[in-house]
């Protein structure tokens, strides 16, 4: 009798912990793109995406039906096109603040994953001690925005994790078709024009002296700021060397409009030469909570139609936004963009 009951103790306690833990059961060991090892389990229906970039990935995979909370730096600044296309996740619990959500309110919400973003590896860690859920890096934690690169790549790893390979493959093929478009029309043509993009978000917004490197619209076409530094993205310029480029073009990011106004209220900046000129040209922001890439696309054919209007005569900017809108976050959203930051036009300077 005793052995009998020994093997029903037995087989109760296995069936506790099954029902317990049964991640532990049926547990994938995987390494995340930060180069960190952990199991996940091998059904995930619920997740919470923290830190910068990672629910605009989600939605970008169509994987935002998973999501049980967003940060409250979603709720607060609803001006990105993930957010205004699904305005649904607005009504998700708060999971924390940005950069990395709450622990406890994470846990509330018992999400089977939690996917992070330009998140420490000991943040991470700590994160994943305390809500004990498996915490996955899409990236390798390292500062700065995010590049296309590292977003093929996330895109392909979290496609793996969520079972959306052939959303991803989808995306990226995009991606690339568009790129080829930009630069089938643009690879034979040189231009003498000297451009220069102000305005560029770094850390929240910036004025006309902040700028970009190696900027991706600019690349797309075959085109270069006039003012680079090197190993540098993001990087602010004195005034001085502004006046002294004296560029013909300025592109100008909205995220930052209106610093950069007031910027051109100072009397030095109407001698530039395409202030006179008329020349100062307004771009949906991209680097908002890391890089928002349709943004990126949308903002390049509309570069193109300024530069060479001939060669995409046949395109609309606003109209090839709103394509480019619904392929990666499903609903045109040019319009609701414009509303909130001005959309694509020559600035007023009056």
């Amino acid at each position: 009798m005793d052995y009998l009951k020994q093997i029903k103790v037995t087989i109760i306690l296995s069936m506790l912990i099954i029902l317990i833990f049964p991640s532990s059961i049926n547990a994938i060991e995987i390494s995340d793109l930060a180069g960190r090892k952990l199991n996940l389990p091998d059904e995930i229906e619920k997740i919470a995406a923290v830190g910068p970039g990672a629910l605009r990935l989600v939605v970008y995979l169509e994987a935002e039906d998973k999501v049980v909370g967003v940060e409250e730096f979603e709720k607060r600044n609803q001006k990105r096109p993930y957010i205004i296309a699904k305005p649904e996740l607005l009504e998700l619990p708060v999971i924390g603040p940005q950069f990395g959500g709450d622990a406890e309110l994470i846990t509330a919400q018992n999400p089977d994953l939690i996917i992070a973003s330009y998140l420490s590896r000991a943040e991470m860690d700590s994160l994943q001690t305390k809500t004990q859920i498996p915490v996955v890096s899409i990236n390798d934690g390292s500062p700065g925005s995010m590049t296309e690169k590292e977003l093929k790549t996330a895109l392909n790893f979290l496609a793996k994790i969520l079972d959306k390979e052939k959303r991803a493959e989808e995306l990226i093929n995009f991606f690339n078709q568009s790129k080829v478009e930009l630069q089938a029309k643009t690879g034979d043509l040189e231009s003498d024009l000297r451009l220069y993009i102000g305005g560029i978000g770094n850390k929240g917004a910036q004025g006309i002296s902040s700028t970009e490197s190696n900027y991706p619209p600019f690349k797309y076409l075959g085109l270069k700021n006039i003012i680079e530094e090197k190993d540098k993205s993001n990087f602010s310029i004195s005034k001085e060397r502004l006046l002294l480029e004296d560029p013909d073009l300025i592109f100008i990011d909205q995220g930052g409009l209106k610093l950069v106004k007031n910027d051109l209220k100072r009397k030095e900046f109407r001698y530039l030469k395409a202030y006179q000129q008329n020349n100062i040209y307004q771009l949906l922001p991209y680097n908002y909570y890391t890089s928002n890439f349709a943004t990126m696309l949308a903002d390049a054919y509309y570069i193109a139609k300024i530069l060479y209007p001939e060669k995409f005569k046949e395109v609309e900017p606003k109209e090839k936004a709103d394509q480019i809108y619904q392929k990666f976050v499903g609903k045109p959203v040019y319009n609701e963009m414009a509303d909130i930051f001005g959309g694509f036009k020559k600035m007023n300077l009056n």
